[in-house]
């Protein structure tokens, strides 16, 4: 009890509540022995699990973006996310990895990626690759950025035209009595 609450970093009482309902229910599914938790690893633990591993299982509902997702397929990993939020939206895109909102589904998903060909994950996983790389590097983040800022800036500008304000000189400025 004592390793357990010095090792857990959680994010709030919420997480640390889970894991222990989550460890309960592998004890009473008699699958403990099966099951081990990874909470709060050192990044150096977690490249290497994620280097060992071939199906990301993430089955967070209706997630605002799915970061956890996107490493999945960085590290050539065959993602299996629930079939809302970001997951849906923004990250797994056809060929890159597998949708699910039922256990049956995502057991379905997993039997599938299972039992595909070397080929097949190979190009899965170029495919999730290329995808991160050309969606979610710094490079794309920077150049949506400007593009974005400069779409708000320009519709400010035609904003501030239209209101035809009184700028007699044509120096930019404005004066109000």
């Amino acid at each position: 009890k004592q390793w357990y609450q010095r090792r857990v970093r959680v994010r709030n009482e919420g997480d640390k509540d889970r894991v222990k309902s989550l460890k309960l229910l592998s004890e009473t599914l008699k699958v403990d022995d099966l099951v081990e938790f990874k909470v709060s690893i050192p990044y150096s633990e977690l490249y290497q699990i994620l280097s060992d591993s071939l199906i990301g299982l993430h089955t967070m509902w209706n997630e605002h973006f799915g970061i956890g997702v996107v490493e999945f397929l960085a590290a050539g990993i065959i993602p299996l996310a629930h079939n809302s939020g970001g997951p849906k939206m923004d990250i797994v895109v056809p060929g890159s990895g597998f949708l699910a909102s039922t256990a049956e589904q995502y057991s379905d998903h997993m039997i599938r990626a299972l039992g595909m060909s070397e080929e097949e994950l190979e190009e899965m996983r170029r495919r999730g690759r290329e995808l991160v790389g050309e969606t979610f590097s710094d490079e794309t983040f920077r150049t949506v950025f400007i593009e974005k800022c400069v779409e708000q800036l320009d519709m400010d500008l035609r904003w501030i035209e239209e209101l035809g304000g009184d700028d007699e000189d044509g120096d930019g400025s404005e004066e109000y009595d």
